[in-house]
């Protein structure tokens, strides 16, 4: 490769320092235990395929959350991007983030039961809203999680304007799509407020229809996308199975 000096350098795109000063660019994650069975950083020889297995569970725990994080600040550029679009009206700027909220969170709770190869019913539905990118990290999203419940307080995610903002008592859409995709006999009763609500998994009689969001994201490459063992396993290390929450 060979740099034209004759070019101006890039510059950072103006949005940028917008996202720098949000809450999500400003988290901090808790540290990974250097003292767990496992790799605690990828340090060393350059590899050509990623073995995760080779990591401790507070890596790998640490891990998810960013990769949550970084949903997050993807989010929030996009969140950007259609309301420059959309101009002042801001009616449709929301419906337009709710719905690719509906349509990420269906895929992404049937993704996870599938990968975790969890129960059905309201216990796989609340496993699967604790393990959620919608309610995580802890550090940036308020909520705590019980059998059947979640209750969320207002949290960094609110004044950034990030997923949760968009789900309240009056909008259920994306909690309902994440239990459906565990069981579409299952639905939730919200009650609060905009920013102090608590939803319940409940158990209904009908069989739900799939969001049209949900169906849309499903036309997605990326939707049915898995990782694939493509060496022998060099480690003999085991992960250990998922803390609570609270970790």
């Amino acid at each position: 490769m060979v740099i034209d000096e004759s070019f101006p350098e890039v510059e950072g795109h103006p949005v940028l320092e917008v996202i720098r000063r949000t809450s999500a660019a400003r988290t901090e994650l808790d540290p990974i235990d250097p003292d767990g069975e496992g790799q605690a950083d990828y340090s060393g020889p350059l590899v050509s395929d990623f073995d995760f297995g080779a990591f401790s569970h507070s890596a790998l725990v640490r891990m998810a959350d960013e990769v949550c994080l970084q949903m997050h600040l993807l989010n929030l550029s996009f969140v950007i991007a259609v309301g420059k679009r959309a101009g002042t009206n801001t009616e449709l700027a929301h419906e337009i983030c709710t719905k690719q909220l509906i349509g990420l969170a269906g895929i992404a709770a049937e993704r996870i039961h599938h990968a975790l190869d969890l129960p059905g019913g309201i216990e796989g539905a609340a496993r699967v809203l604790e393990l959620h990118p919608l309610f995580n990290p802890t550090a940036y999203v308020l909520a705590e999680l019980g059998q059947d419940t979640v209750h969320v307080n207002c949290s960094p995610a609110h004044e950034d304007g990030a997923w949760l903002s968009l789900v309240n008592p009056a909008e259920t859409r994306p909690l309902q799509a994440i239990v459906a995709a565990v069981d579409p006999h299952l639905g939730v009763q919200v009650a609060g407020t905009d920013t102090d609500w608590t939803a319940r998994v409940i158990e209904t009689d009908t069989a739900a229809k799939e969001f049209p969001e949900v169906s849309v994201v499903r036309f997605s490459g990326g939707a049915s996308w898995v990782f694939e063992d493509r060496k022998v396993a060099t480690s003999d290390c085991r992960i250990a199975p998922p803390t609570q929450r609270r970790r």
